[in-house]
């Protein structure tokens, strides 16, 4: 009988570290997931660029374990998840891809983990600052493409052909 309720204890312990861990909730393909998940995406070329800044990141969120709220939610936990991230942000503008999971370089990942902070019995709010990504410093955006002198020249001239060309149909009707 001892053993029994030993037992019995033991399970609803189980139970109850399971239902107090901190889950991450993404979208459709990745889900609900432990913290312990969270860094936990497929590797690739461009993840293994950011091995140095996500090993800092992965081992403190497994120090902290899935039930440890309040380490999870903490300014130097965060800071580092930020910086894994950051660092898959600014990887996949370099390699002008999409990412290759929802948890890779994603505004919408940091908000999930903010968003598990808050809901945790913690009650945890990170600020805005915490979990924000910025563009690389040499990004120029979207629109960098430019033409050259002679598709220039050739694309002006074009144009006034065109024009000169509407016009004189007008003046002549």
């Amino acid at each position: 009988m001892h053993s029994f309720i030993v037992y019995t204890l033991f399970f609803l312990s189980l139970l109850a570290g399971r239902a107090l861990a901190l889950n991450i909730t993404l979208a459709a393909p990745v889900g609900l997931i432990p913290a312990s998940q969270f860094l936990a995406f497929p590797a690739s070329a461009l993840t293994a660029s950011c091995d140095a800044s996500c090993t800092p990141a992965t081992a403190a969120i497994t120090t902290c374990g899935d039930a440890d709220d309040a380490c999870l939610c903490d300014a130097d936990t965060v800071a580092a998840v930020l910086a894994c991230e950051q660092c898959l942000f600014a990887a996949l503008i370099d390699a002008n891809v999409v990412p290759p999971d929802l948890r890779v370089g994603q505004t919408s990942a940091l908000a999930a983990y903010s968003a598990a902070c808050l809901a945790s019995p913690s009650n945890i709010t990170l600020p805005v600052a915490s979990i924000a990504l910025t563009l690389p410093a040499g990004w120029n955006g979207p629109v960098s493409q430019q033409l050259g002198v002679p598709a220039t020249v050739l694309t002006l001239m074009v144009g006034v052909m065109l024009g000169v060309g509407a016009v004189g149909m007008v003046c002549t009707m």
